[in-house]
């Protein structure tokens, strides 16, 4: 593939009005059918890239499955028929490696499994026979004898603790050890959190990381580094929270194409260097081939082009972006703004106000944004996307709370 053609510049989307935004609403519905004609009359699209996944000998599907909230594996078996061999979960995902576990041992090989420790199991005095606990414990959920990567999640999240999470030693020689016994092949990090630049950073610097899951879309900087490093090291990248909030976006205008702004979103980030799949939460058959038509074309016309750069002018001072720690520790409160306004995002863009709701009423009530109300907000000048986070924050907790 032409390099220049995968090298698109963040300039050409950042900085761009309102013209190319033709409305917001509901998510674009897609047809089955429609997506269907568009790849040339076969029954459904299908994955048309498979990338060398690091250093792991497997070359897995561009676009992969994610599955928070599915309910049962008939879904991922569409997504496998349709050529997706890469699935992604974890352990607080309610019972989602019970619902992958329902196919295995069948279909085991067809699949690149990747789950995720709980993240408050994961601190800076763990044990490393209770991180094999957690390791055991996931495959006994998964129904298979080997986990393909296990992940840390969460890295970088100030909740969670301070970097001496990541460095306690007995994580890696946890991670050996599994990987000696044959319960693991592979390990990582996975995080959408404030310093997940820096904590990615050291993991790739001081430890033999095989993959990294960083949050990351078209809205996000910072990255590039990071990137840089792990493509030198052959550190696998997979990257997560790639849609922002572009679930609640309807181009009208667009749909004549038969395309929608999240394909769009998604050609973009496979264009970048050093991606080598995404990971995106599934819900629907609709979904699966929405998002497997963006697979294997990179390039963005230029159409495709104008409804991004809408729709960065539409988020810009609406979206908390991944990795983003300009407003941490400006909280007199200690209010966690950037949890709260991804509970926000949750609720509106997502439709996922019940759970959304749960996670902000396990705040403690003197860090919930209650304390925004008659505070001079410092967090907004410490911004630096210029988002009005204290009317956010106001009501954010006047929704959550309801």
């Amino acid at each position: 593939m032409d390099k220049e053609k995968r090298k698109l510049s963040r300039r050409s989307f950042i900085g761009g009005g309102m013209a190319a935004v033709v409305g917001a609403g509901l998510s674009l519905p897609v047809t089955a059918g429609r997506l269907a004609a568009e790849e040339g009359g076969d029954d459904a699209p299908r994955i048309r890239d498979f990338r060398p996944l690091g250093k792991t000998g497997w070359k897995v599907s561009d676009i992969a499955f994610g599955n928070a909230m599915m309910q049962e594996p008939s879904l991922l078996e569409y997504a496998m028929d349709r050529g997706i061999n890469y699935v992604d979960t974890a352990r607080q995902y309610y019972d989602m490696e019970k619902v992958i576990g329902q196919i295995f041992p069948a279909k085991r090989d067809r699949l690149f499994v990747t789950t995720k420790l709980d993240p408050p199991l994961v601190t800076a005095t763990v044990s490393v026979a209770d991180l094999m606990t957690g390791i055991e414990e996931s495959l006994e959920r998964l129904n298979t004898d080997y986990i393909d990567c296990c992940l840390i999640h969460s890295i970088g999240d100030p909740n969670l603790g301070d970097a001496a999470r990541i460095r306690n030693e007995n994580i890696y020689t946890a991670f050996e050890k599994a990987r000696s016994q044959g319960k693991i092949r592979f390990w990582g990090a996975s995080s959408h959190g404030p310093k997940m630049i820096e904590e990615f950073t050291w993991m790739l610097e001081n430890t033999n990381i095989d993959m990294i899951m960083p949050g990351m879309n078209f809205m996000t900087k910072g990255l590039e580094p990071v990137l840089a490093k792990a493509r030198e090291k052959g550190v696998a990248v997979v990257a997560m929270k790639s849609l922002s909030a572009a679930r609640i976006i309807d181009y009208s205008k667009y749909r004549t194409e038969g395309r929608t702004a999240r394909q769009a979103l998604l050609k973009w980030l496979l264009a970048q260097p050093g991606i080598d799949t995404i990971s995106i939460t599934m819900r629907s058959i609709e979904q699966v081939n929405e998002y497997v038509s963006a697979s294997g074309n990179p390039e963005l016309s230029m159409r495709e082009r104008e409804v991004l750069q809408g729709y960065c002018g539409l988020l810009s001072r609406d979206y908390c972006r991944p990795g983003c720690d300009g407003c941490l520790g400006a909280c007199p409160h200690d209010v966690p703004i950037h949890d709260i306004l991804r509970y926000r995002m949750y609720f509106h863009s997502y439709s996922r106000e019940k759970y959304a709701m749960g996670l902000y009423a396990k705040l403690p009530a003197e860090r919930t944004a209650v304390r925004c109300a008659g505070c001079a907000a410092p967090c907004e000048s410490a911004c630096t996307h210029q988002i009005a986070v204290r009317a956010k924050l106001i009501e954010a907790h006047r929704e959550l709370s309801a």
